[in-house]
């Protein structure tokens, strides 16, 4: 019986290495494709998408969406503007991002919101008019005001959502001008599971596929070799337990 048990503990540790993900899920406009086997933290993974918006900047996150908040973001512009800063997370969701703007503290004691309208443009809440922008690649936005706002300070607040991590390659992606993008990114340092991957470019379309990771793959050792390796095991496991002991 021990023998058996043995044999057995084998066979499930190789199989559990053909675990698969999902490869693909729509979100959006886009369709993003991974690799259907494990991976392991700190592997290279290929990743393509396609019916994104034409030569438009795209950006990676991993696992899952974070509530984000950040408050009296530094900026720069004068005049009517615009007036930009920048988030402290992205990428950042499509029609997430809300920005206000709080003149209280420095006289003039006017609040106004800002909404993103999913499309990388926000809307001011006063007449519902376009009046600013956000970059879901790089968290940046702007907003521009009606009247000369120079030397006035205030206190900009903005809410949105990201992901865990940006995955991101620092050299940056764009797609092709059929909306087309192919590139790698890096498995961060994460525990054994099922994640998401979400592509997103600048005019807002996104998608999201799955991705299992794996911790006991070793970094550089393709799945393929590891059930291989695995299969021998099976193999030689099973002739060792069925070996008569000797007396």
């Amino acid at each position: 019986m021990r023998l058996r048990t043995k044999t057995y503990l084998i066979a499930v540790t190789a199989f559990s290495l053909f675990s698969l993900s999902l490869a693909s899920i729509a979100g959006g406009a886009g369709s993003l494709t991974l690799p259907s086997t494990p991976q392991a933290p700190g592997g290279s993974v290929p990743v393509s998408g396609t019916s994104f918006g034409a030569t438009k900047p795209i950006g990676i996150g991993f696992g899952a969406e974070v509530a984000g908040r950040d408050s009296n973001m530094s900026y720069t512009g004068t005049g009517t503007g615009p007036y930009s800063g920048k988030v402290s997370h992205y990428p950042i969701k499509p029609g997430s991002f809300v920005l206000i703007s709080d003149t209280t503290a420095g006289g003039a004691g006017i609040v106004s919101t800002y909404t993103d309208n999913g499309a990388g443009i926000t809307i001011w809440s006063y007449d519902d008019t376009p009046m600013g922008t956000i970059n879901y690649v790089t968290g940046q936005w702007s907003r521009t005001t009606t009247v000369d706002v120079t030397g006035i300070v205030a206190n900009y607040t903005a809410t949105y959502l990201s992901y865990q991590y940006n995955a991101t390659p620092a050299a940056g992606v764009t797609t092709t001008a059929s909306g087309t993008f192919a590139t790698s990114i890096t498995v961060p340092t994460v525990t054994n599971g099922i994640y998401n991957v979400t592509a997103i470019d600048t005019g807002g379309n996104r998608a999201v596929a799955t991705l299992t990771v794996d911790v006991t793959i070793p970094e550089g050792l393709t799945v393929g070799v590891a059930v291989l390796l695995s299969s021998f095991a099976v193999v030689a496991g099973s002739r060792y337990f069925r070996k008569p002991p000797r007396i």
